[in-house]
């Protein structure tokens, strides 16, 4: 004759009660940034709640500046705001750099806000061995409305064409780029619902004596005579990623 407790509710029948199997799902019910694509093991995150000393900054062009946003936000109370200058290399960015990591398939994931047309923006992943860089580069253009990755040679190649991106305010579009980064290759990319494979395709090796480290950088491009804006927020790392 059974000895053990009664089964008082693990497996719950009640109409709005379930039993929460996914840790993920327990993590983003209490209050998780990472909700997208929960795949990969997060070894870092931010939501510039602690605003932007954890981030290495750089502006050129009149009125270009790297800032808080308390205006729009995906979540929390702040968001970054990037406003490229309006000459120069019009361009305002985040870079994130973080120790030499175990390597394995890696994931760099952020959000992002358009609430007016921009030139592009450069999404960038760096791993740095002390002797080389390689390079995974991912660039939307507002102008062509496409995606473009960086090849093995270091040219600029179609993803997919008719990206056209809605400027809705409060409406934050997610990416996230997927590297190999054992085998030095692409893995995938996800914009927003859609998936588009990279596999085999080799990121861009230059010679680069860098102590070993991997970095991130997020790099709007504006339009000539403009200071075009974009607001980041949601910015996730993580390893063993499947690819």
């Amino acid at each position: 004759m059974p000895r053990d407790l009664p089964d008082w509710g693990a497996q719950s029948s009640q109409a709005t009660v379930h039993e929460v199997t996914d840790l993920g799902e327990l993590a983003v019910r209490l209050g998780s940034i990472v909700t997208h694509d929960r795949r990969g093991d997060v070894i870092w995150f931010d939501g510039f709640e602690d605003g932007l000393k954890k981030w290495e900054t750089a502006t050129s062009g009149t009125g270009a500046a790297v800032d808080l946003s308390l205006v729009v936000v995906r979540n929390g109370l702040f968001a970054a705001r990037l406003v490229a200058g309006s000459g120069d290399s019009r361009f305002a960015r985040l870079d994130k750099t973080i120790p030499f990591p175990v390597l394995s398939p890696m994931g760099a994931e952020f959000s992002f806000m358009l609430n007016q047309n921009i030139d592009r923006f450069e999404f960038v992943f760096d791993l740095y061995d002390g002797v080389n860089v390689t390079q995974y580069l991912i660039t939307w253009s507002d102008v062509n409305n496409n995606l473009l990755y960086q090849d093995s040679a270091g040219d600029n190649q179609v993803l997919a064409s008719t990206i056209d991106l809605s400027q809705v305010v409060s409406l934050f579009h997610t990416i996230k780029l997927v590297v190999d980064m054992e085998s030095s290759e692409y893995g995938r990319l996800i914009l927003d619902q859609t998936s588009y494979s990279l596999s085999d395709i080799a990121g861009f090796v230059s010679a680069d004596v860098t102590s070993p480290a991997v970095r991130i950088r997020i790099n709007l491009i504006g339009r000539a005579d403009s200071n075009d804006i974009i607001r980041v927020d949601d910015v996730i790392l993580t390893q063993n990623e499947n690819v």
